[in-house]
């Protein structure tokens, strides 16, 4: 009987921790993961190589231990929302209950877990520092009468040796908006200058790769629309004889089986350092202006051009503050 008894209370021991278990778990999910209506991945650089005299700079990013996905942290991951200047890079990790645009979002009662930062990376030095910021702090700090919405509006702005990322702000209860700036130096929110007008990115880094026959030559498969780019299959299969591999291995290597973003340091249409860079990005035995192609959209009478020297490949472009609205 004492035995019988025994069996039975470990049976109910059993179910009822199949119980807790499996309560536990969904309780865990909606702690973690569920609640949150917008998460990103946190990421940080595996492994950075610069190149061209650094106004270039490889990275291969990886999750970082707090990331919101549960995944090999140290498998090489794709990532394309840096916003970046010529001194900063910055990505940013968000953990929010509230859909982008919920006005019932209010900086000054958030809900537990919930977090906006941006992680700054300085390339002025070689192992590329890192700071952290608090988004939702600083905009507490600028006005606690708005939130954050929907990073898809941010890009670059520099601004007298400053660099930025934009940020969209809107009324908690309402529906006005607004657009700052983050200093990515300081990571303090400031106002538009009024003498700069609206805050757009004044640079293009596309001109080779769109706007020249070199377009043909990736046929459309360097990635991402803006800087920075990464190569597809297609591309890495045609690199094998790039100057690039021969004098930065390493970067190559990035590039080809690590997944890594090639970044332009750059806050101004530099059409100098596009050039010493894309001369990298083709065979060894190839001169970048070597009977290349310039399209009309970026040439000063609108016409189509074949030149073969760098003096006369600017000679036919439009000047540097066109160019920058050339898209």
């Amino acid at each position: 009987m004492k035995q019988y008894r025994k069996k039975i209370l470990i049976i109910l021991g059993v179910l009822s921790l199949l119980v807790v278990v499996s309560g536990a778990y969904p309780l865990y999910r909606y702690l973690t993961h569920d609640r949150y209506k917008v998460w990103s991945i946190e990421v940080e650089p595996a492994s950075h190589e610069f190149i061209a005299d650094r106004q270039g700079l490889i990275i291969s990013w990886k999750r970082t231990a707090n990331s919101n996905d549960i995944v090999d942290k140290d498998e090489p991951v794709e990532y394309s929302s840096a916003i970046h200047g010529r001194r900063f890079i910055a990505t940013e990790s968000i953990r929010l209950i509230y859909k982008s645009g919920d006005n019932r979002f209010d900086v000054k009662n958030l809900s537990w877990g919930e977090y906006w930062k941006i992680q700054v990376y300085d390339t002025s030095q070689n192992d590329l520092p890192r700071k952290e910021y608090d988004l939702l702090k600083a905009i507490a700090d600028y006005d606690a009468s708005y939130f954050p919405v929907s990073s898809a509006y941010t890009h670059f702005f520099a601004y007298k040796d400053q660099e930025y990322r934009t940020v969209v702000l809107q009324k908690t209860g309402g529906e006005d908006r607004k657009e700052v700036l983050f200093n990515m130096d300081t990571g303090n929110l400031e106002d538009i200058p009024k003498d700069a007008g609206k805050a757009l990115e004044n640079r293009n880094v596309n001109i080779f790769k769109e706007f020249t026959n070199l377009k043909e030559y990736y046929a459309g498969n360097l990635l991402n629309i803006d800087t920075p780019i990464s190569f597809s299959q297609s591309v890495i299969e045609q690199s094998s004889d790039w100057r690039l591999r021969e004098e930065y291995p390493a970067a190559y290597d990035l590039m080809t089986k690590k997944k890594g973003e090639l970044y332009f340091l750059t806050n101004e249409t530099d059409v100098k350092l596009l050039s010493d860079i894309y001369s990298l990005l083709i065979p060894k035995d190839r001169d970048l202006f070597d009977n290349l192609t310039v399209y009309g959209e970026v040439t000063k009478d609108g016409k189509e051009h074949v030149v073969h020297s760098y003096e006369e490949f600017i000679s036919v472009l439009k000047p540097k503050e066109e160019l920058s609205n050339v898209r």
